[in-house]
């Protein structure tokens, strides 16, 4: 099983403010997610995925979602488009305003890695990893379906397996006893339901 989805390298992404490329696998994997949803996100279109990331990050551009939860939440520092809450809601205010009907959730659980193909059975899931294929921290990646013993992911940085020499992404299959050791037992996702 796997859902159709264009693919976007962060790796291109526009670069301001000090806010670098390489910082953006989360709402590039965002951007991606969402364009599975609405006709109206381009996955590939930088210029709007660069319109979202000033919605969710408060080091660059005109106030957006990012200042306003931030403002929220004291305990909120740092790059806000990081932020896992900062993400949700900026997915519920692109989608709603482009008349999606449903709701972005946040799973934090310690489930069986296995469980988050019925999740995937749904839609795609935005998955949090860490330091995979050598990368210093965490790193989001989209998951778009999977196989009997591996999920199929855009990762916008490249290929992990290759340590990310091979700098496409896209539709990678990474094995589930690869991937599992990247997202630990505490699988963090977030996913659609649509009404």
């Amino acid at each position: 099983m796997i859902h159709t989805i264009d693919y976007n390298s962060q790796r291109d992404n526009i670069s301001t403010g000090g806010f670098r490329a390489y910082w953006q696998c989360f709402s590039t994997s965002v951007w991606m997610f969402m364009s599975f949803y609405s006709s109206k996100i381009i996955a590939e279109n930088d210029n709007d995925l660069y319109e979202y990331l000033d919605d969710v990050e408060d080091s660059i551009g005109k106030p957006g979602i990012g200042e306003i939860v931030k403002r929220k939440f004291s305990w909120i520092t740092g790059r806000t488009s990081f932020w896992w809450l900062i993400q949700l809601e900026g997915i519920k205010k692109w989608l709603h305003a482009r008349s999606v009907k449903g709701n972005a959730f946040f799973i934090d659980n310690t489930i069986e890695f296995e469980k988050i193909r019925k999740y995937l059975d749904k839609g795609p899931l935005i998955l949090q990893t860490k330091r995979m294929g050598g990368l210093p921290g965490g790193h989001i990646i989209l998951a778009i379906g999977y196989t009997e013993n591996a999920i199929i992911c855009h990762d916008p940085f490249g290929d992990a397996v290759s340590n990310y020499k091979n700098t496409r992404g896209d539709a990678v299959v990474y094995q589930d006893s690869y991937l599992k050791k990247y997202t630990g037992n505490k699988i963090r996702f977030i996913h659609w339901v649509g009404i």
